[in-house]
Parts: C-alpha cells; structure tokens; sequence
C-alpha cells in the first residue's frame, strides 16, 4: 500500500510538471475568490461569547440580558482634591454631558449630576435629583454634601466611602437591533433565527452588539475623557467592556505584527539555509496564500475571530512552510545529485509526499480535538487551524511542484548534502544516540521524573487581567475601582416567586435583606462582595422618605399593603428606576452585587457560598439563580479545566490509532508515541516550576505541541522504516534517515519555534508565555526524534532480535 502511494505521489509530480502553468492560475483563482471575503470576519471579544450559545449559563445570562440590560458596566472614577467643590462640580458636570450625548447605543448614565434624591413633602414622594437645582452658594453647596454623603445608596456606588473619589456609571445598550418576528420574516420562506421573546409574548430577534461597535464606543469615551484628564481632575475609566476592548486592540495588534514577523524570520532563515531566492519564494508562496485562503473560509461561512484567532495566522505561516522546506531540500538534493528537473519533482513526491500527508492529518486530527471545547475561542481555532492545515496540505502538494516547475533552479553540485555540516552532525548525534541507548533513555527518565514533579506545581487560573501589563490604563483603573468602590464585576442573583406582586410580602423582603447582610460579612480566598443594589434599597428609600427621613425609617413596611402602596407612589412618581430592578408584575427581581476583578479561578467557590446563603433564607419563598459576568467568568474557569481534560484525550485518542494506521505497526505506532509526549510532558513540568499557570492560552500548548512533534516523528519514522527495510541494521538506518529527512526536520522546526518565539513580544501575558512554552515543545520534541527515537529503535531491534531467538530456540 505505501509503495503504490509513492509510486501514485511520483505520477503526480510528473503531471504537475506537464500542467504547472494551469495548476497556479487555478490555485491563484481559488485563492483570490475566498480573499474577498476576509472582510466579513467579525471580531468578539466579550466574556460572555466565550461560552457555547447552549451553555446553561450562557443561557441564563442571555435571558438575564433581554429582561434587564447589561451588568457590565463602564465605570469612569474621578479623583478631585475635593468632590464637593463649585468647580469640580461644574467640570464634572460638563463631561457627563459631553458623554450622555456623545456616546452610542447608551442606556443609561448616572453620576452626582442626576443622581436620584427621594423626598417626602406633605405625604407627597418627590423623586428627583440631588442637584436638580444647581448650587451657587457655599451653603447650597454644604446641603447636597451632607444629603449625599447622608445616603447610603451613594455609598460604594456614586461615591467612594473615602468621599475622596465619584464615578460616573456608564450602561451600555445590550442589542443593537430588535426586529418583530413578522417584519424579519415577511417575505421569506427560510427558516428563521431562533427568537427571542420579552415579557409580552411578542416574539422579536435580538442582534447583539458587535466587537466593532463596542470598540467605536470605547474610543468615544477615551476621547472624550483624555479631554478632562489633569492633575485635579483624575480620570480612571475601568470595567469589562473596557478590558474587552483592550483586548480586542492587542488581538488586531498582534495578528498584524506576527504575521509580519513571521515572514521576516521565515524569509531570512529560507536565505541562510538555501542561499537561492526562489527557495525563499516557494515556501513563503504557498504557506502566505494558505492564510488568505483559510481566512477568506472564515469570512464566508461567518467564523468570527477571537481572542487565540490572533495566533492563526503565523501559526499557518509556519506550518505551512515546513511541508514545502521538505519537497524543496529533497527537490534540491536530486537535482545537485544530476536528476532531471521533472525526475528531481516528482522524486520528492515520492519521497517526502506520503509523510506529509501523514503529518497533515495527525496534526489536523490533534487540533480537532478542540471543537468539543467548552470555550467557544478554543473551538474556533480547532476549527480553523486544521482546515488551514488541509489547505496548506493541497496547495503544498499542488501549488509547490508547480512553482517548483516553472521557477528556473539550478544544480549546484558544490552543495551537495553529502558535504553539508549540518547533515553530518545530525547523523552524529543519531549514531551517539544508537551507540548509547541506554544512556539517552535513562537521561530521558530522570528528565520525565522531574517533569511530573514540576506538573505537581502546576495552577489552574482564569485572570484576564493578569494579561495586561500593569501599566494599562483599563488594568490601573480596575484595581482603582476594585480598591476604592469594591469592583467592577456584577454577580447578579434572578428571583423569582413565581406569583404576581409576589415581591410585595415584607417576609421575603427582610429574608433578602438579611441574605443581603450576610454575603457582605463573608470572604471566600480574595473575593470580598462590594456594594450590592436591589429593591430592597429602593423600599427602604421610600419608606424613610415618607416617614420624616429619620434614619430610623430607613426600613421594610411591616405591611404587604403599606409597600405595595409605597412602591406604586414611587411608580407614579414619574421615576422608571424600578424597570432595572424588578419585573412590571413584581414577580422577579435582580440583586446586583459588586465585586473585585481577580482570577476567576476562585468565583465559583464565592458564588457556591452565595447561593447556598440564599437558598437557606428564601425557602419557601422564592427561587433563587445566580447569573451575571462574575458567573459567566467562574464558568469560563470551570470550561477551561473540562476542555484540558478533554482535548488532550481526545488528541491522544485521534493520533495514537492514525500513528498505528500510518506507521503500518501497532508496535511502532505506540513506540512512536514516546518521542511525541516526551516534549509536551517536559513542558508541562517547567511550566510548573516556573510559576506558568494553565489558563485558556496555555492549555492549548499540549494538543499544538503533540500534533507538531508528531510531524517530525512520523518523517523521522518513514525514513526509518525505509532504511531498515533495506539494510537490516538500525544504526545504519538512521544514518540514512538524517541524511536525508534530518535536514529538514532541522529547518523546520527552527522556523517553529522562532515563529512561536516571536509571541514575545506581544502585550498579553498569557500569549508571551504560550510562545515561549511552545517553541521549548518543538525543540524537545526535535531533539526527542533525533535523540529519543533512535535509541527507542536501538531497544526494540534488540528486544526482536531476543524474542526471535528465543523462539528459535524454543
């Protein structure tokens, strides 16, 4: 079977030598159509789109959004010598404006500027604002500071309880768009997006905002507050949105700046090896117009791009260039040695055509082992990495001998590979490794124990803002806000009574306060709750207000009758505040609870004791789910942790059998493993001593890492299995696979690893140190088939060569 592969691989060549011009118009065409569509790829960068749109708490979170808006907010802190100055006031006011009218999509804005004041007269609840009538004297001045800081709704929330710190509250929009079920349909037979449906029963489809949009949103308020910014007047914009929109910055960065890296480096090191410009042109060809290809199939069938996205493309460059380093050295080594230019094309089909192949699908198969992801990024780039990997296969095997045709190369028999020094050191280190078998594996041994014992160190972690890099001014701000007002993030619990005015019984009211009450007292590790909000402020408001504005009346009615009475006053008051809080039948409700931006590692814990504090106090009596992006982040945390158990079983039980399948020994297939895990165990275990968490970059380094050292394993075994067919002898055999595959394992994986090496330089964290982690893989794992692997076949030529004497014997 691998003889007529070849043998069909060598007629390709000799035909796409015949049809080389047609085969590049036909490839350039292809390629140009699908460019067209790079244009429609959609940038997501929002938590909660991290989930599958099937999650049950994407779910959850979706309907929490279509009945009460967004939790993640846009907080702007200010930081004046004194809040309650005329002056700062006056500029504080101005820029509240300036964004209330300036700013797309905006639900809501709220500072000391309108800040909601309820008052009593005469049995009559006035709801206003704190300063509805602007101050002009220092004693006007001097009320609204002792009224705000008096109010305990201002606390936390408007203003720091230092009184050295106010914030202006930013809500965005949730949807761009809403349509009615029949005017989206009208006129069309297809069938419809799932809709979605308020509280009227009026279906209607709901179109999220995009990344862009939010991104046009963000650079609206940047502007407009690096106007106002000054040293009396400091300026600290944080929350999610922000920190999303940071990210989406870095990702169209990034993806800019490594693509352009990694032809540079990929260009220069093609100059150094080969010394010709069309071995430099070939390579960069094909591995190029695989990207454009496999970026125009994401824009036609709507594959948006995400945070890990960004590696793609120079992840492709890459790969894409390796299969074609392995036509062109063999094309190179036929044709120095006196071949023909078609015999030298279809030579190397012959030769490196079936390994390829083999490589293409193992690491194809080890990459989709992420489409059963939990996170949805995770899922995209296991859809997208191995569909380029195929594409770049078909153009290698395509595209390549037909550049390779038509493109005028020379022998240059000065260059021989016999003379190479490359090539004689490599067949040194194979024949060391033969010589001493023992030694390599036993070396490898003591290197696997430490590795486990450094995996024993390993953390799991879910901190994006452990990301950034301190200096950002998103990042400053959020551990401003988490230390002045408590944070930024919501955790938002839904409750439902199930009964209309059900929110109106004085006993589930004071059951939630006292909830309330207890959740502000606990600490789970560094997660301490914030300023909370819910109707339980706004009932207490109003009964104090109606009762003299004693501090004593700030209290729940004893009576159902008293709050629904209080509550329909406050109704008619004009006020729509209560829309963000309840229900129009008083049935559900929101509690809202700040808390710190940390690792969302230790959310689900918090969130645990949360629920279980609340279901002891409202049972019986109401329902009680957690939603919001506190919980969608601890579920991101919880997915990353399944999608590592399962991606990397998955991988191993993709590529074990197509090893076995491949290789054409269940033996060698499982030997063969050795050398492909020796590389992603070693970096698991510096990663543990080095303090590298598993968070959703890292965790991908395992499946990267195995589906590229199996490239190299599977080109180093072919060879083998060839040399020892003929020769019988396994030192032998590997002198002949290095002569000839070695070099471009050599080429290749440098032009790996220095690909992935050049992630250091982006302005993410977690994407420096997936860089890093995984150019240390591809040398492990090039030195383990150069090393490891012929020492693995030293021993198992000696093992047969024992059991076949035995049974001779026997």
């Amino acid at each position: 079977m691998r003889d007529r592969i070849e043998a069909a691989l060598e007629r390709l060549g000799h035909l796409l030598y015949a049809r080389a011009v047609w085969v590049i118009g036909g490839a350039l065409l292809v390629v140009a159509l699908g460019a067209g569509q790079i244009a429609n790829i959609e940038l997501r960068v929002s938590t909660d789109e991290f989930l599958r749109e099937d999650d049950p708490v994407r779910v959850e979170y979706d309907d929490f959004l279509e009945r009460f808006g967004r939790d993640d907010v846009i907080i702007v802190a200010i930081e004046p010598p004194d809040v309650f100055d005329l002056g700062f006031l006056t500029r504080l006011r101005a820029l509240h404006e300036e964004l209330e009218d300036n700013i797309p999509h905006l639900r809501d804005i709220q500072s000391l500027v309108n800040a909601r004041e309820t008052r009593g007269v005469n049995d009559e609840l006035i709801v206003g604002e704190l300063m509805e009538d602007w101050p002009e004297t220092e004693e006007e001045l001097a009320s609204i500071r002792l009224r705000a800081l008096a109010n305990p709704l201002y606390e936390g929330f408007i203003l720091a309880k230092s009184g050295r710190l106010t914030t202006i509250t930013i809500e965005l929009e949730a949807f761009s768009d809403f349509y009615d079920a029949g005017d989206a349909l009208a006129g069309f037979d297809d069938e419809a997006p799932e809709a979605s449906s308020g509280e009227t029963g009026d279906e209607r489809f709901a179109t999220r905002l995009t990344g862009t949009q939010e991104a046009e949103i963000i650079e609206t308020v940047n502007t407009i507050l690096a106007r106002y910014d000054a040293p009396d007047f400091e300026v600290y914009a944080g929350g999610t949105p922000l920190m999303n929109s940071a990210l989406m910055g870095s990702m169209i960065r990034d993806i800019s700046l490594f693509t352009l890296l990694s032809i540079l480096t990929i260009a220069i090191f093609l100059a150094i090896v080969f010394r010709r410009a069309l071995a430099i042109a070939v390579p960069l060809v094909v591995a190029l117009l695989s990207v454009v290809a496999t970026l125009g199939a994401m824009g036609t069938f709507g594959i948006p791009a995400m945070p890990i996205s960004e590696i793609v493309p120079s992840f492709l460059l890459a790969v894409g260039v390796g299969g074609t380093v392995h036509i062109l050295v063999i094309f190179r080594q036929q044709l120095d040695a006196g071949a023909s230019r078609e015999d030298a094309i279809a030579g190397a089909l012959g030769h490196s055509g079936l390994p390829i192949i083999m490589t293409s699908v193992t690491t194809a198969g080890g990459l989709l082992s992420f489409v059963a992801a939990e996170l949805v990024p995770i899922v995209i780039f296991g859809t997208i990495a191995p569909l380029g990997i195929l594409v770049t296969l078909l153009l290698t095997l395509t595209l390549a001998p037909a550049l390779i045709a038509v493109l005028p190369f020379k022998p240059e028999p000065s260059h021989a590979t016999s003379d190479l020094v490359s090539i004689r050191l490599l067949t040194r280190v194979g024949v060391f490794a033969t010589d001493n078998a023992g030694r390599v594996l036993g070396s490898c041994a003591a290197l696997a124990v430490l590795a486990v014992v450094g995996m024993l160190r390993l953390e799991l972690s879910f901190d994006s803002l452990a990301w950034f890099p301190d200096d950002l001014p998103a990042k400053v701000a959020s551990r401003k806000l988490d230390r002045e007002l408590g944070g930024a993030v919501s955790l938002e619990m839904l409750i439902e009574t199930g009964e209309e005015d059900g929110l109106h019984d004085p006993k589930l009211l004071h059951r939630i306060d006292r909830a309330r009450h207890t959740v502000a007292d606990i600490q789970v590790g560094d997660v301490i709750a914030g300023k909370s909000i819910s109707l339980i402020d706004v009932v207490k408001e109003i009964h104090q207000a109606l009762n003299g504005g004693t501090e004593q009346a700030h209290a729940i009615p004893g009576e159902r009758a008293l709050i629904s009475q209080e509550l329909l006053l406050f109704e008619n008051s004009g006020s729509d505040d209560l829309e963000d809080l309840v229900d129009s039948q008083f049935s559900q409700a929101r509690f809202t609870m700040r808390l710190p931006m940390i690792d969302a590692a230790q959310y689900p814990a918090f969130a645990d004791e949360v629920e279980r504090i609340f279901d002891a106090q409202l049972e019986g009596l109401a329902d009680a789910r957690l939603t919001g992006m506190m919980v969608v982040m601890g579920r991101s945390f919880v997915a990353s942790i399944e999608t590592l158990i399962r991606s990397y079983g998955i991988a191993l039980a993709v590529i074990t059998p197509l090893m076995m399948l491949l290789l054409g020994s269940v033996r060698l297939g499982l030997i063969a493993m050795i050398p492909n895990l020796f590389p992603i165990l070693l970096t698991l275990g510096l990663m543990g001593w080095v303090g590298i968490p598993i968070e959703m970059f890292s965790l991908l380094i395992g499946s990267v890492a195995l589906g590229l050292a199996v490239d190299d394993t599977i080109h180093f075994m072919h060879g083998f299995r060839r040399g020892y067919a003929n020769t019988g002898d396994v030192p032998e055999a590997v002198r002949r696979t290095l002569r000839t595959t070695g070099q471009a394992l050599l080429f290749t994986s440098i032009i790996l690893s220095v690909a992935f090496f050049t992630y250091v330089l982006s302005d993410l964290t977690n994407l420096k140190n997936f860089g890093i982690m995984t150019a240390f893989a591809i040398v492990v794992a090039f030195l383990a088939d150069i090393l490891l692997a012929p020492a693995l076949m030293t021993f198992a030529a000696r093992f047969s060569s024992i059991r076949a004497k035995a049974s001779e014997a026997s």
